[in-house]
């Protein structure tokens, strides 16, 4: 099977009908691309807001130093989004010769697939962290986009992490299985208290 290239050098239509007939992208990249979307919407807000304030004369430091700190969040989806994509492949790789290699191998790549999901997870909740501050400094008509975004990041959040239960059976180390599975469950909660509080500020 030839590598999947970039996701994000390929049209949306291509995008889908790849993920739809091929093993990779899979969760993992479509959940941190369709958080990378939530977040734009975030930005969106944000951005929109403070040229409306600059034209009034209001202070804008606010909203630039959320929006510096978005576009950075972006960033790291951007390269989890293609990390996930290599990942697996490099662990279906492993899966072939693990006869032949050493099971080390193939635990590696076990320990990559994992490990990038909760990756993925961790900017995820940054980025909601971001909706909440961002939600005051939006104009009214415009919030609805922090909380679709906030939205649709929870939501890639909770994808995401359903690959983490997917292949924690496949950890040998069992002190490694347990915190992995502590740090899902860590960072799920966390997504619902933020969702829940951007949904219920006014």
């Amino acid at each position: 099977m030839n590598p999947v290239k970039s996701v994000w050098d390929m049209s949306l239509e291509t995008f889908r009908e790849v993920t739809r007939t091929r093993g990779t992208p899979g969760c993992g990249a479509v959940a941190a691309v369709t958080a990378d979307l939530g977040l734009a919407l975030v930005l969106k807000g944000l951005g929109l807001s403070q040229a409306k304030a600059e034209k009034k004369g209001d202070e804008t430091a606010p909203h630039q130093a959320l929006i510096e700190r978005g576009e950075a969040l972006l960033e790291a989806l951007v390269e989890h989004a293609q990390e996930d994509v290599e990942a697996f492949e490099a662990y279906m790789a492993a899966s072939k010769q693990a006869e032949e290699d050493t099971n080390r191998d193939l635990q590696a790549a076990v320990s990559r697939i994992n490990r990038v999901p909760l990756a993925i997870a961790e900017v995820c909740n940054d980025a909601l962290a971001l909706g909440i501050k961002a939600l005051p400094l939006t104009v009214d008509y415009l919030q609805s986009d922090i909380r679709a975004g906030g939205r649709l990041l929870h939501g890639g959040l909770s994808a995401v992490l359903l690959s983490v239960d997917a292949n924690l059976s496949s950890i040998e180390d069992r002190e490694e299985q347990t915190r992995l599975a502590k740090s899902r469950r860590g960072f799920q909660q966390e997504a619902d208290r933020q969702l829940a509080n951007l949904e219920a500020r006014e």
